[in-house]
C-alpha cells in the first residue's frame, strides 16, 4: 500500500497579524508559519499505518518553511518528500490545490490520501471532497482512528455526544484526519540531522478544473473595546471596589 499525506503551511496564529493595503489578505511578509495541526495528526497516522502494514508514505508539504517539514516528516518515518509549488504567496486554496494533489496521487499510484480535515485557511474541510470527487474514490472526514483490514480500511469518525460510527472502505480512498490514533511523536535532534540528507522532489502545481464561486471581499482585524480589571483577592477591597463599579454605572442602592 502506498500512502500519500498532505502537509500545509499555515500562518503561526501567535503572530501579529496585518491586513494587505486593500484589506482583502493577510499581509505574509513577514509572518511565521507551522504545520497544520490536523496535516500532523495525518502524517502521524500515516507512519503509524507504515508501521501496521508495511506500507510506503509519500509526504507532500505545500506552502512556505515546507522543507523543514519535510525533513521532520522522513525523520518521524516517510519514505519520499516533495514540495509542491503554490501559485504565488496568498493563503492555501483547498479548490486550487486539490489538482495538484490529484495529480502526485496518481503519479505516485497512491492507494490512500490523508490530509487534516480542516485548517485555518479551509475551515469547511474542502480538500477531502474535492480530491475524492476528481479521483472518483470514496472519502471520509473527521477520522479518529484508522486501521487496516486485509484490502480495506476501518475508519472511525467521532459524530459527538460520545458517539462515533467504524466505517469499512475499499481502498484507494481518501481520508480527513481530525485526530491519529495516536498522538504525534517527538522527533529528536540527530534523526532531524540524519534526515536533513535526504533529496526533496520537486511537483509543479496543476489546475483543478473547479470554477471560482466565491471571492474575499473584505477582512477586517476585531476592534478593542476595553480591558479588564484584576480585583485582586483581598474580600473587603474586592466588595468596595465593585460597590464604587456599580454606583459609577448608575446600580447605587440596588
Amino acid at each position: 500500500m502506498k500512502i500519500l499525506v498532505v502537509l500545509r503551511m499555515i500562518p503561526d496564529s501567535a503572530g501579529e497579524l496585518e491586513l494587505t493595503g486593500d484589506g482583502r489578505g493577510i499581509d505574509r511578509e513577514w509572518l511565521d508559519f507551522q504545520l497544520n495541526d490536523f496535516d500532523d495528526h495525518a502524517l502521524e497516522e500515516a507512519i503509524l499505518l507504515k508501521e501496521a502494514s508495511g506500507a510506503t508514505v509519500v509526504a507532500v508539504a505545500i506552502g512556505d518553511g515546507n522543507n523543514r517539514v519535510l525533513q521532520m516528516a522522513v525523520a518521524r518515518g516517510a519514505d519520499e518528500a516533495i514540495a509542491l509549488e503554490a501559485e504565488g504567496d496568498g493563503m492555501i486554496d483547498s479548490r486550487a490545490i486539490a489538482g495538484s494533489i490529484v495529480a502526485l496521487a496518481r503519479s505516485k499510484a497512491a492507494d490512500l490520501l490523508l490530509c487534516g480535515v480542516q485548517s485555518t485557511e479551509d475551515l469547511f474541510g474542502q480538500l477531502v471532497p474535492y480530491a475524492g470527487a476528481l479521483l472518483g474514490w470514496p472519502h471520509v472526514s473527521g477520522s479518529s482512528r484508522v486501521g487496516i483490514e486485509a484490502s480495506a480500511l476501518r475508519v472511525t469518525q467521532e459524530r459527538g455526544g460520545g458517539i462515533a460510527a467504524t466505517y469499512e472502505i475499499a481502498l484507494p480512498a481518501v481520508i480527513g484526519v481530525q485526530t491519529a490514533s495516536k498522538a504525534p511523536r517527538y522527533v529528536s535532534g540527530s534523526k532531524l540531522r540524519e534526515a536533513s540528507k535526504t533529496a526533496i522532489g520537486k511537483a509543479p502545481s496543476e489546475p483543478a478544473g473547479f470554477e471560482r464561486s466565491a471571492e474575499i471581499v473584505a477582512l477586517r482585524l476585531p476592534g478593542q473595546r476595553g480591558s479588564g480589571e484584576n480585583l485582586g483577592d483581598n474580600p473587603e477591597n474586592v466588595a468596595d471596589r465593585l460597590a464604587s463599579i456599580l454606583a459609577a454605572k448608575g446600580f447605587a442602592g440596588v
